[in-house]
This record gives C-alpha cells, sequence and structure tokens, in this order.
C-alpha cells in the first residue's frame, strides 16, 4: 500500500509510487492544503502555495505502530489537521463504518468515546453526543444540515450506512460555524476522494446478520472522464423480527409472552439510492447529489395501548410488517461549488430537503371506530430549502479568516386522525465571522462571533372529541396560533498550543444560543414511536449555554493517549421529562412534558491506543456524563451511563497472492448502572458485552475479496439499554448477533 496524497479544496488527489514520488497536475497558482497518509505513518498536513512555476515539496512521515481511523479533516473550517484545531475531533473512514455495520449509521458511531445511540428496535437510531441528541446535535451531509423530525427519540437518522465514506465528529460547542443546533456536537458526512482522470470503479457489498436475519446489498459505481466526475449507489436491507434472550416481559404489571424469543412486528426494509454528478476543473469542482431514504419499520404491538398475548403471537411470517408501523423517506437534491479566487476559496452550498414519516395503525386502538384517512395515524411532511456560503480568506502565511453565511425555510404539514405536531413555517439566518491567527508555529489562536435570527409561525389547531369511538361533533383546541421571533449572538474561542512532537493541548470557550424548535412549543398528543402522550409549551425562552473543552493528546511510535474533559452551564435548557400521570388520550401512555430550568453538563472521555507488539495493538475508551437540574437538583433525564470498551486487534499481513491481509479483534464493552435518574424515570442494571471479528481480504482469479464475519453480544446476555425506547415496556435488548459480509471491489477501467 503506497502513500496517497489528497488536496483538500478539490477533492482529489493521487497515490504515490513505491519510491514515495507523486506528481499533481494542472493546479491554478494559489494556496492548497494537501493531506498525506500511508499506513504505519502519522498522517500529514501541509499548506503549499503554488505559483506560475513546478514547486518540488520534501515530506519526513514519522513511522507509527497505532493503526488508528484517517487523520484527514476535511469539514473543518481552516482545512488543517486536528492538531491545529482548538476542538476536539474523532475522525472516521468508510473502513470503520464497514467494520462496526450493524444496520444503522448511527450504531457504528458507538465505538467512538462520547457517542452513543437511542434506539427504537433494531433498525432506527439515532446518535448521542455527550448525554445530547435530537435538536443539539447537528448532522451535516454534503455542507447541508440534515432536517428530517430529528426532535423524535423514534426519528432515525436517514442515513444510508453503505453510502458514508468519511466523517467527522467535532465534540463540544460548535455552533459558532456550523448552527445553533450545534451545541453538543456536529456530525459531518463528507464524499470520498475524486477518482483520478480515466479512473472507473466500483464495489458490491453483501451481509448478513443472523439475529434478524437482516440481508443487505449494495452497488456502487465512480468515475472521472476529463473532469467529469460520477457516483451512483443502490441499497437493499430487509430484515425480520429481531431475538431478544428472554421468552417474557413485564409492562403496566402484566406478565406478557416473548413468543420463540422474537419481538413481533419488528421487521423492516429499506431501499436507498444516490447519484452525484458534476465537474471538477483548475478553478474549482461543482457537483449536484440527489439521494433518496426509503424505509419501512414495524413498531412493536406494545406501542399502542396495553398489548395482550393474543396480540403477540406470531402468524408465521416473521418479516411480516403490520401495523402499527412507519413509514419513512427523504429526499435530498445538493448542489456543492467550490471556486478558487487568488488565494483564497469560497465554497457555496445549496439544498433542499423532503422528509416524510408516516405512523400507521388501526382507528380502533385510539378510541376512533373509522377515519376517513384509514391507517394513517400521523403524518408529517416537511420541506426545507437551505443556502450556505463561506468564503475562505488567505490573510497571510499567520492569519486566515472564514465569512459565512447560513439560510433555512422549513414548512411542515400534517395529516392523519391523530395530532402531535401542527403546521409551522421556520425561517432561520445567521452570520458568522472566524479568525485563526499563528501567533507562533505551536500556538495557533482563533475566535468567532456569530449572530442568529429566527422566525417561527405556527397554526392553532383543534381536534375532533369522540365517544365510544363516534365523533361528537365536538372540538377541543390542542394548541393556539404562536408566531415567535428570535435573536441572539454567539461566540467562541479558543488555542492549540503543540508542546513538542508528541504532546498537544487543546482549550475552546464557547457561548451559544438555541431558540425552542415548534415541537417544544406546540406539541400536544400521541407520539407512538415513543409510547407517551408527549406536550410543548409555547411560552419558553431561547436556551443560553456556557462551555469549556479541553483536550491533551500524548503520542509517540507505540502510544497514543487522549484525555477531553468538558463542562456546560445552560440557562433555560429545554427537556422533555416523564410525568407520573396517564394521559387521557386512548392508547397514549404516560404523559410527557417538555420543561425549561437552568442545568449543567459535565464529564470526559479518555482513550488510549497502545502497540503491544507491531500488529498487535490494544485500546481503551472510556466515558462519562454527568447531568444536573439546578433547579430541581435531580439529573436530567435520559442521561447515557458511564462506560468502558478494551479491544485487542491483531493484524496479520501476508504476501502471497491467496491471502494478501487478515484482521482479527476481541471487544468487551461495560456499561456501568444508571442510577442517576430524574422523577418518575427508570434506573438501569450495568451489564457487559463481548464481541469478536475476523476479517480476511484474498484474490481469485486476479479479483480481490474483503470478508468479515463478527459477532455482537456473544454471551447472549440479557440486558436493558438506557437509551433505548423499549426500555419504557421493560423489554431487553437484541440477542447474539452474528454478522456475515462481503465486498468485491471492481476496477473497470484505470489511468
Amino acid at each position: 500500500m503506497m502513500a496517497t496524497v489528497l488536496i483538500h479544496e478539490l477533492g482529489t488527489g493521487t497515490a504515490a509510487d513505491p519510491n514515495g514520488e507523486f506528481i499533481l497536475k494542472n493546479l491554478n497558482p494559489g494556496n492548497y492544503h494537501l493531506h498525506v497518509s500511508h499506513l504505519g505513518y502519522k498522517s500529514l498536513t501541509e499548506t503549499v502555495s503554488i505559483q506560475n512555476k513546478d514547486v518540488k515539496l520534501n515530506w519526513q512521515m514519522e513511522p507509527s505502530a497505532i493503526t488508528l481511523q484517517s487523520l484527514t479533516i476535511e469539514a473543518n473550517p481552516f482545512k488543517n489537521g486536528p492538531v491545529e484545531q482548538s476542538q476536539t475531533i474523532d475522525v472516521i473512514d468508510r473502513d470503520f463504518i464497514e467494520k462496526n455495520n450493524s444496520g444503522t449509521f448511527s450504531n457504528a458511531l458507538e465505538k467512538l468515546p462520547g457517542i452513543s445511540t437511542i434506539n427504537t428496535g433494531v433498525g432506527i437510531s439515532k446518535p448521542v453526543i455527550r448525554g445530547m441528541s435530537s435538536n443539539r446535535i447537528q448532522v451535516n451531509d454534503r455542507g447541508i444540515k440534515q432536517e428530517g423530525q430529528q426532535w423524535g427519540a423514534d426519528h432515525g437518522l436517514e442515513i444510508d450506512p453503505f453510502d458514508v465514506d468519511r466523517v467527522e465528529i467535532v465534540k463540544g460547542p460548535a455552533s459558532l460555524i456550523y448552527g445553533s443546533d450545534g451545541m453538543s456536537g456536529v456530525i459531518n458526512i463528507s464524499p470520498a476522494p475524486i477518482p483520478n482522470d480515466g479512473v472507473i470503479r466500483g464495489h458490491l457489498i453483501n451481509s448478513y446478520q443472523t439475529n434478524n436475519n437482516m440481508r443487505s446489498h449494495s452497488a456502487m459505481v465512480e468515475g472521472n472522464e476529463n473532469g467529469f466526475i460520477y457516483k451512483g449507489r443502490l441499497t437493499f436491507q430487509d430484515y425480520q423480527d429481531y431475538r431478544v434472550p428472554a421468552d417474557e416481559f413485564t409492562y403496566a404489571g402484566y406478565v406478557l409472552p416473548v413468543y420463540e424469543n422474537r419481538l413481533k412486528n419488528t421487521a423492516g426494509k429499506e431501499r436507498h439510492f444516490s447519484l452525484m454528478t458534476g465537474i471538477r476543473k483548475k478553478w474549482g469542482k461543482s457537483t449536484i447529489t440527489v439521494s433518496r431514504f426509503g424505509q419501512q419499520a414495524g413498531i412493536f404491538t406494545g406501542a399502542v395501548g396495553i398489548p395482550n398475548s393474543y396480540n403477540l403471537q406470531h402468524n408465521g411470517d416473521y418479516g411480516n410488517i403490520e401495523l402499527p408501523n412507519q413509514d419513512n423517506s427523504h429526499l435530498k437534491v445538493i448542489s456543492n461549488t467550490t471556486i478558487q479566487l487568488n488565494q483564497n476559496w469560497l465554497e457555496i452550498d445549496l439544498g433542499y430537503q423532503r422528509n416524510e414519516r408516516e405512523e400507521h395503525s388501526l382507528p380502533h386502538a385510539h378510541g376512533i371506530s373509522s377515519s376517513e384517512q384509514g391507517d394513517l395515524a400521523l403524518g408529517l411532511y416537511l420541506n426545507t430549502y437551505t443556502a450556505n456560503l463561506r468564503f475562505n480568506h488567505h490573510i497571510n502565511n499567520k492569519e486566515q479568516a472564514i465569512i459565512g453565511f447560513q439560510s433555512s425555510l422549513m414548512d411542515n404539514q400534517f395529516g392523519g386522525f391523530e395530532f402531535l405536531l401542527p403546521q409551522f413555517q421556520s425561517k432561520s439566518a445567521g452570520f458568522f465571522y472566524f479568525h485563526e491567527y499563528r501567533l507562533k508555529d505551536n500556538f495557533i489562536l482563533n475566535a468567532g462571533l456569530r449572530v442568529d435570527v429566527a422566525k417561527h409561525q405556527i397554526d392553532a389547531h383543534s381536534q375532533p372529541t369522540y365517544n365510544n369511538g363516534e365523533a361528537t361533533g365536538n372540538e377541543v383546541l390542542r394548541n393556539p396560533d404562536i408566531d415567535r421571533n428570535y435573536a441572539n449572538l454567539s461566540g467562541a474561542t479558543g488555542f492549540s498550543w503543540i508542546i513538542n512532537e508528541k504532546s498537544n493541548f487543546k482549550l475552546n470557550l464557547g457561548s451559544s444560543y438555541r431558540a425552542p424548535s415548534p415541537i417544544e412549543l406546540a406539541s400536544n398528543g400521541i407520539h407512538h414511536g415513543n409510547f407517551r402522550h408527549e406536550l410543548g409549551d409555547s411560552n419558553f425562552n431561547s436556551e443560553r449555554s456556557f462551555q469549556g473543552d479541553l483536550n491533551f493528546t500524548y503520542s509517540k511510535k507505540n502510544l497514543l493517549i487522549g484525555f477531553s474533559p468538558y463542562f456546560a452551564y445552560y440557562l433555560d435548557y429545554i427537556y422533555l421529562s416523564p410525568t407520573a400521570i396517564f394521559s387521557t388520550l386512548a392508547g397514549a401512555g404516560t404523559l410527557w412534558e417538555y420543561r425549561q430550568n437552568n442545568a449543567i453538563f459535565s464529564g470526559g472521555e479518555l482513550k488510549i491506543h497502545w502497540a503491544i507488539l507491531p500488529k498487535l495493538q490494544t485500546s481503551i475508551a472510556a466515558e462519562y456524563v454527568y447531568s444536573q437540574n439546578l433547579d430541581t437538583s435531580l439529573p436530567l433525564p435520559l442521561t447515557p451511563p458511564a462506560s468502558v470498551l478494551m479491544g485487542l486487534e491483531w493484524d496479520l499481513p501476508y504476501n502471497n497472492q491467496w491471502l494478501p491481509a487478515s484482521n482479527m479483534f476481541i471487544e468487551y464493552r461495560q456499561v456501568a448502572a444508571q442510577n442517576r435518574v430524574d422523577r418518575n424515570e427508570r434506573v438501569t442494571e450495568g451489564y457487559g458485552l463481548l464481541e469478536a471479528g475476523v476479517g480476511l481480504e484474498f484474490s481469485m482469479a486476479r479479483q480481490l475479496f474483503k470478508f468479515r464475519i463478527s459477532g455482537k453480544n456473544l454471551l447472549n446476555s440479557y440486558y436493558f439499554n438506557h437509551m433505548s425506547r423499549y426500555r419504557l415496556l421493560n423489554l431487553p435488548e437484541q440477542g447474539r448477533n452474528i454478522n456475515i459480509s462481503l465486498k468485491i471491489p471492481i476496477q473497470i477501467k484505470n489511468q
């Protein structure tokens, strides 16, 4: 394997020859950021100034026995490496996603310290960063913020797990650059580097998971013909009811069976596609991407009302998706343009999104005899228009700045015989300035300011009332007209001190704000995916946070240690909390209220990688989150418990044509009990999980194959996930699961 050299601004690059030599042609005069990586060496990030003549570059890469994810930061403000950034950043690539694929993109991120997930069964999950999720985490896909009703705990992230090439996770306050929803962190999903001119390539991926018979198939092809670039992908996933290590569970005082250890109606299917086309020229690049995420997922039968033994019996088809279920689709059209302007760069990102979420259920389960809308209980239809501009200004060799503008328009409609969220229109705009100054070669300062404005226009809604399933002709007001305007100022500053070639210390301080979302202001109805009645408050103020983040990294040839403590103080923090009241709405379960209090979050992450031998390394990743409601002196609800992940990995290269390389790993995760809970929230016992896997690369008839087999929860442990939606029903998590995958890279045309 040779060293690779990537030009950040153009998204393209090349590979060095066996002597380490490479050539980059047809570059306009200007400043470029080059990222150099090679297996067994520390990655390099270099800034190069190109004039109207050839430039010869000489770099010496430092050997490293630590096998980590690529350290190329592709979406950071100044295109430099992670050492220069004052924030805590983790980077993962396609190999990491494929190795840890569990059916959803969010679940693959759980191996990183400080990252957990909220799950609804096995097909729906969303990320949690340092104890926060939903509207406090911003997910950017190709520079555009993902808008998919992310406030819902059962609303998974609409991302094809096979269509992810590179991910940067920014932990801590990131509102300044990315927007007000980045209070706890940002997940940036970036496309793969553009193939070299004349290259056409692709791959096929097939995988199977034993627990729920999940079958996944994904095919990709991409190419570059004289600067015309393209990429297409098609993905299919089907899965059946999943198995748990239990034959009964207790809910609302009833002991109910789990027939054949399968949770009824947890099957699902997914159909995704994406198509990108564009041009790459000397002046920059421009692409347009069209993608659609499609998912139909069953909701456990007990989500509506009180389940009985009869309803929990299987009909013999474990892949059948019955009522209730979710039918979700997410269409995105994204345009990305990067233009070189002498020593500077202009980035323009435009996007349109159409998110459709439908919950289907039988009307009589909601106290209604019949409905003109059939079994559509709730439909949410969100259109989002986004425009982002960033001007990257190279001032001199010590200073650079970014001037940015971001805007969005959201329009939400709803349908169905139930009500949760009214029609609304939201407008927002933000302007920011960010400046970096290299005081010394080893000391980099940064600071910035941001101004945000937002407007919510929410329509009033009255819901018909029913008596014994029949309409009474009367209506009850669920929410009034709401018209709210918000404006605020945010700021951040930080530094990165490269103490020596082995040590790096970072500090980042910030104050940010977030306007309450329409769901927090106006919700008043049943959310069956969460098994509860959710109630908002139209009088909420904006949130204001004051955050501090430290990071210390020590790295040498065979050892890496990273420690990242943090603290955040919130004024008027908005959260959803359980009450002890059962809702009067039919089949609603308990009442959960959005509340607003002052709060603090603190904690930290620790990661250690130690190469015991050149190809044998061990790792430890630990995390802890502490939350406290300062008004009630109680913890905030749904705070993830402390955990530690310990692993041992062995890379064994072979130098023959049949078995080029192999990889083996074993991991054990210990999760502590979560006894710090809010009033009316259940405690959760601790547990341990064992995972192991083997990966092989081999060739047959000059064709490379990548085979991987891994197992999760190998001891078939019975445990509860504190962050799972099914925890509310006292349902245990998925049992033993073996994942088998085969990837076939295809080189259709070389240079």
